[in-house]
């Protein structure tokens, strides 16, 4: 019996996972990443509606029985492609005969001092539930700024009532719609602040305020960090490089979704990241189960460009302010 075993259970870990056990039903599937749950980053907002829903995966028994899945909830330390075994933090090591790397996105590090404490949370480190507890006792929110993900985060927080500060070094990746969005934080009461960095998280266990570089301080129960994003790649005893496509350099493993995302540092806006991911998930999935890939209708996402993104937000705004 083949082992299949996946790394990342972000969007295109779990499509594929779907996809490979209804092409495969044999095959055993272990599933390995630090958190219990799935839920899309971009929709991230949608978690946090009060008394709304909010659409979460668990990977509980459940999950696990309708996909004949094994869940192992651990931190991937390295990977040995030779031996064909992965290492993990505090749990034993795993052997695979495929191995998936869809590792995901991970939050570039801005080294503020402190960020450690209790109420400051990287965008990619973000857990839902724990994130909205936060924000319903929390009044002052900082939230620094480098992608459209932070404005959309902050428009919806000022939605709620916080006092919301935002933090940025610019933001010229809105182009021309960089004014009109100005003009709509001002409008909402959100503090902007620009050519600006994160220096310090002040307080002992958890987040009482935050120093940034004008310099000046600002009292914060909670601060959010959106400082784009780069590939998350997993340490390998022997280097694993990207040929093309998922393929590496590798028989048997491969590389999918952002994790294989060689411009993800560029990348501000998200449009079709999720749409990418699921049909690399569906077409990798078909090729290693050997079938043949079904025509299947498939209806992406509506906003297909930055403009259309944009004007889209200003547009449901602008209404939500009348």
């Amino acid at each position: 019996m083949k082992n299949i075993t996946v790394i990342g259970a972000g969007e295109a870990g779990i499509h594929f996972i779907k996809k490979i056990r209804s092409a495969d039903k044999n095959s055993r599937i272990v599933l390995i990443d630090k958190r219990d749950l799935y839920f899309q980053r971009s929709n991230i907002v949608n978690c946090w509606i009060p008394n709304g829903q909010c659409a979460i995966t668990r990977f509980d028994d459940e999950f696990c029985s309708a996909y004949s899945l094994e869940y192992i909830k651990a931190v991937v330390e390295r990977i040995n492609p030779n031996t064909k075994k992965i290492f993990l933090k505090e749990h034993p090591s795993v052997d695979f005969d495929t191995l998936i790397i869809a590792s995901g996105a991970v939050s570039r590090d801005l080294y503020i001092r402190g960020d450690f404490r209790e109420g400051v949370f990287y965008l990619s480190d973000i857990d839902p539930l724990i994130t909205r507890d936060y924000i319903n006792i929390s009044k002052d929110i900082i939230l620094y700024v480098s992608t459209i993900l932070g404005v959309r985060i902050a428009l919806f927080l000022s939605s709620l009532g916080k006092d919301v500060k935002l933090i940025a070094e610019n933001l010229d990746f809105l182009e021309g719609y960089k004014q009109s969005f100005v003009n709509l934080f001002e409008s909402r009461g959100i503090d902007t602040y620009l050519n600006c960095r994160m220096e310090e998280a002040i307080g002992e266990r958890s987040l009482k305020a935050v120093r940034i570089s004008l310099p000046k301080i600002f009292s914060a129960q909670v601060m959010f960090v959106d400082s784009g994003f780069t590939a998350g790649r997993i340490l390998s005893d022997s280097g694993i490089s990207i040929d093309e496509s998922f393929y590496t350099n590798y028989d048997g493993i491969y590389v999918l979704g952002e994790a294989a995302n060689k411009n993800i540092g560029k990348d501000k806006f998200f449009m079709n990241n999720a749409d990418q991911a699921r049909r690399q998930a569906r077409l990798l999935a078909h090729h290693i189960a050997r079938t043949d890939m079904p025509d299947e209708g498939y209806s992406g996402t509506s906003v297909t460009t930055k403009e259309e993104l944009l004007d889209k937000i200003l547009q449901e705004e602008t209404t939500h302010s009348i």
